[in-house]
């Protein structure tokens, strides 16, 4: 669904269509949950608050505006309840990245991204990681990541590039 599709949901949802929801989840919520699950490497504790997430953005719909991308708005909501929980929780979290259940849960779509996303766990930096699962995943162009994350878009082409090739020399 294009950006101006969502606008369109958006704005139903602004004017009270709780109906919209629905369709806006479905097209946010895997860049929604692996932008939690990066920061905090706990797959319940990251959907946790993923529902947390879309609480607050619904709360704060009315001051959604047009100007900013929807899920760079919805992720940057993500990204600080994650940070939030994290600070909470740094001293007790252990973390196991080698169970597929901590990163795909029981529900792994398919072979191809369990691999993907192993390589990408594996190989990549926190930085790449982060870059190539917003851009794959969330589909965001590199502009929308480069405010997201407060870099400059040649920065983040470099980085997504060189976290490319990682991954193939890897394969």
């Amino acid at each position: 669904m294009a950006n101006n599709d969502i606008n369109v949901l958006i704005k139903e949802l602004q004017n009270g269509n709780i109906e919209a929801f629905d369709s806006i989840y479905y097209q946010t919520k895997n860049i929604v949950f692996y932008t939690i699950f990066m920061i905090l490497k706990d797959y319940q504790l990251s959907e946790d608050i993923m529902q947390d997430t879309y609480l607050k953005a619904l709360s704060k719909i009315h001051t959604y505006k047009r100007k900013a991308h929807f899920k760079s708005w919805l992720i940057t909501i993500a990204k600080n309840l994650a940070i939030n929980e994290f600070n909470r929780r740094k001293r007790e979290m252990l973390i196991d990245l080698s169970e597929n259940e901590y990163l795909l849960g029981s529900s792994a779509s398919t072979v191809e991204n369990e691999i993907l996303i192993n390589q990408i766990f594996k190989v990549l930096s926190d930085t790449e990681k982060e870059i190539v699962l917003l851009h794959v995943i969330g589909n965001l162009k590199h502009r929308e990541i480069g405010k997201l994350l407060n870099k400059p878009i040649g920065t983040v082409t470099w980085i997504y590039n060189k976290a490319i090739k990682k991954l193939q020399d890897e394969v």
